[in-house]
């Protein structure tokens, strides 16, 4: 059977194919249009992953759609409108507050575009699908029940807790699921407007970075700040009576990050609202490991892209593992409907994630054209990975742009920047090269067998340390190592590569540190700040160009400029 599997078209378009169970390719459509986060019908990545899986539009037997029918999604969206209504009247808080959320929600629930265009969405998407080919019939799958199936199928935990947590997705913000044998059992939800992806949205908007994009920015910032100074406060808002629930009081209320930014750093705003998210979110992850029984976790959803609070949550003793799908945001969420879907028909089972190298490939003639477009000399070596370390180990760095690209927010050194992580000044003067303001620092990428002896409790989560989707505290070997890979709390978000994997990857980690004695280099996504990840040989060498980078290694071809002065 072939499965198509699609996002919900507001934001993060993507798509994904499984072919007799196996999830063969899938990729975002910002890739192609460049335009981050890009939204609408993904016509060029249902191009592509058609073409990639050699596989003929009119052969597609199900499209798998994340999301509820038009009419049922907006009864539910009465029905907790209705039941919050009721809730605020007793939820205790200041009346203008309650007062605000109460009007912000009901303006926003009256000018959702899907209610003027009465279900123009699912007619929008049915007609580009005829007009790509595609005749199959779609199987609408519940928003957070593809977030959970995308994350359970994926662990390779038989046996575990499926959690969601986003802004929104059919009529609720999370979803919890007791997963067992292949099969999936709904236990708990978090109705709307309860959306702890709302309530770091909006934290992320009142300081100033732009919301549904920008939020690892207030995770690396909150480790700059004092969350005592403001977490009372902050968690003030939250009914904390059942830990198996998530209950905000007044959500909506479109002024009150904006008055804490107003009166407070806004690291210590930062560092509260990461705070009270790790605990809402601990406490109910907690709690239904408990009810179940269950002491694995497999989380997708875009709220799973902290993360801290995912190292908070693998730090549980009631977790043995926790494992986070890689493209846990909307963009991967059709992928998980298309596994459900297949699961459902006997076609899938639980097993680990192999990788995400589910994206466009980059040939040689593909890459010779585009050197020579620009009019750049390369060479071609005998032993590229070695040449590659080489550059390193003199203190250059190296642009990688080979092989499939991944699926996901996450570069995993397939279209990654790779450099020393000796000298903490790197995260400065890189990010002024690609025009970006973070505050984490780049990410390491380490040999998997090496991970015992640079992160601590990393067996909870080897697996989803594959995928940069979790932090850990360092060792001290790995701060007096690689201190430009660890954040100032003394953790790093770790990719741990191994050999049969990302081979070409894992031979370049070996290289360096058979020079150096160091199993570590930092690995930061290859593009300029604001644009999507790069996805073509085109893309590469512009970014190259544009970020006055010194290597660039692109397919089986180096370029080397002189040396640049570093800012």
């Amino acid at each position: 059977m072939i499965v198509l599997g699609l996002s919900p078209t507001l934001h993060e378009s993507a798509v994904g194919i499984l072919v007799d169970g196996q999830l063969v390719a899938a990729a975002s459509e910002e890739r192609f249009s460049r335009v981050k986060n890009q939204g609408g019908f993904p016509s060029s990545a249902l191009a592509y992953v058609l073409s990639s899986a050699g596989v003929r539009a009119e052969q597609v037997d199900v499209v798998a759609y994340a999301a509820t029918p038009f009419g049922a999604e907006r009864a539910l969206d009465v029905r907790h409108y209705a039941r919050n209504v009721a809730f605020v009247a007793q939820a205790g808080g200041p009346i203008p507050t309650r007062a605000l959320h109460l009007a912000n929600y009901t303006r926003g629930l009256a000018l959702n575009p899907e209610w003027t265009s009465w279900g123009g969405t699912e007619r929008a998407i049915g007609r580009a699908l005829v007009e790509a080919g595609v005749r199959a019939p779609m199987r609408y799958v519940d928003h957070h029940e593809a977030h959970c199936a995308s994350a359970y199928f994926a662990s390779g935990f038989s046996r575990c807790l499926a959690v969601s947590l986003d802004g929104y997705g059919s009529g609720k913000s999370g979803s919890v699921y007791d997963c067992d044998g292949g099969r999936m059992r709904k236990v708990a939800e978090i109705p709307y407007p309860h959306s702890l992806g709302t309530f770091y949205r909006r934290v992320t908007q009142a300081l100033g970075f732009k919301p549904n994009r920008h939020e690892g920015k207030i995770v690396g910032l909150a480790a700059f700040g004092d969350p005592s100074v403001l977490l009372p406060e902050v968690l003030a808002r939250f009914d904390l009576r059942d830990p198996a629930a998530v209950r905000m009081r007044a959500p909506h209320d479109p002024t009150y990050e904006a008055r804490l930014a107003k009166r407070h750093r806004r690291e210590d705003v930062a560092a509260a609202y990461q705070a009270a998210l790790e605990h809402v979110a601990t406490r109910f992850v907690a709690a239904h490991l408990r009810a179940t029984g269950h002491d694995r976790v497999a989380c997708a959803g875009g709220v799973f892209a902290n993360v801290k609070m995912n190292q908070r949550i693998a730090e549980l003793p009631e977790v043995a593992g926790l494992f986070v799908f890689p493209a846990m945001g909307d963009g991967g969420v059709g992928v998980g409907a298309a596994m459900a879907v297949a699961a459902e028909a006997g076609e899938l089972g639980v097993a680990p994630l192999r990788d995400v190298y589910l994206g466009p490939d980059i040939d040689e003639a593909a890459a010779e054209t585009a050197l020579r477009a620009r009019g750049l000399s390369f060479e071609r070596p005998a032993d590229l990975e070695a040449a590659i370390v080489a550059r390193l180990v003199s203190g250059k760095v190296v642009c990688r742009a080979s092989g499939r690209m991944e699926f996901g927010p996450r570069a995993l050194g397939n279209r990654s920047i790779l450099y020393p992580a000796k000298d903490p000044a790197v995260n400065q003067w890189l990010n002024d090269r690609l025009r970006r303001s973070e505050f984490m620092p780049f990410a390491p990428l380490s040999l998997a067998a090496s991970a015992d002896a640079l992160y601590e409790g990393i067996d909870k989560v080897r697996h989803a340390a594959e995928f940069m989707t979790v932090t850990t505290r360092c060792t001290p070997r790995m701060q007096r190592e690689s201190p430009a890979a660890v954040h100032v709390d003394g953790t790093a978000r770790p990719q741990l590569v191994r050999p049969d994997r990302a081979p070409e990857v894992h031979r370049v980690l070996e290289l360096y540190e058979a020079a150096t004695g160091i199993p570590t280099l930092i690995n930061t996504s290859f593009n300029m700040h604001e644009e999507p990840i790069v996805a073509t040989a085109e893309d590469a060498v512009r970014a190259y160009l544009d970020g006055d980078l010194e290597v660039l290694a692109l397919g089986p071809f180096l370029v080397e400029r002189g040396a640049l002065p570093t800012p």
